[in-house]
Order: structure tokens, then C-alpha cells, then sequence
């Protein structure tokens, strides 16, 4: 009965051990991560200028000079075969810079008085 009690008490400690020592390894690793994911990729679009959904990396093309993103597998097929003046119209709905030149003109014109603000 003494054998049992002690070797139940030392495979109790040893399994606390091991426990805390497979615990302590796994916090300690950092995550893997993929490096395709590490390079951000920067877009001249905020949104698809086929669907309308959020680029993702994976579907890209060049077009004047910038990264086009687009959402699905189909939309760069689709894109390749717009003639060059409906690529611009589309583009130019989702262009990335042009929306935030836009909000600029917009606040540096004098449709509207910032004195107004400054009492709030």
C-alpha cells in the first residue's frame, strides 16, 4: 500500500511538471507568421472597381502606373476585358486619391465658417 501511495504522489507531481512546462514552452513560441502577410500592400483603390468589395492582395493588377486590388477570382478577367476608356470611368469611382483630394478641396473651400466650431 506504501509503494502505491508514493509512486500515485510522484506521478502526480511529475505530471504537474510536465503540465506547467508544455504551457510555459507554447506561450513562449511566437506565432508563425506568413510573410506575404507581413508586406503590406498599398492600393491606388479603396474598393473593387468591378464589385465594389474590399481588395485583397492576392488580386492585383497594374493599371497606369498603380496597384489595382480587387475582391473576387473573376473581377481581374473582367477587368482585362474593359476597353481602356471604361477601365478610367471605373477607376476613377474607386480611385484612393482622388476621394481623399476631393475631401480636401471640399474643407479648404469657403462653403462653411470654422469660427462656429471653435465656440462648441
Amino acid at each position: 500500500m506504501r509503494y502505491f501511495l508514493t509512486f500515485t504522489a510522484l506521478l502526480l507531481v511529475s505530471a504537474t511538471f510536465v503540465g506547467c512546462s508544455e504551457s510555459q514552452d507554447t506561450a513562449t513560441v511566437p506565432p508563425v507568421t506568413d510573410p506575404a502577410e507581413a508586406t503590406p500592400v498599398s492600393f491606388a483603390n479603396t474598393k473593387c472597381p468591378i464589385m465594389g468589395g474590399k481588395p485583397t492582395k492576392e488580386l492585383t493588377v497594374e493599371y497606369d502606373g498603380k496597384t489595382i486590388g480587387f475582391c473576387c477570382d473573376g473581377c481581374p478577367e473582367k477587368w482585362a476585358e474593359l476597353s481602356d476608356e471604361v477601365k478610367a470611368e471605373k477607376f476613377a469611382k474607386v480611385d484612393a486619391h482622388a476621394a481623399s483630394e476631393q475631401a480636401e478641396s471640399a474643407h479648404d473651400g469657403e462653403a462653411h465658417d470654422h469660427s462656429a466650431d471653435a465656440t462648441k
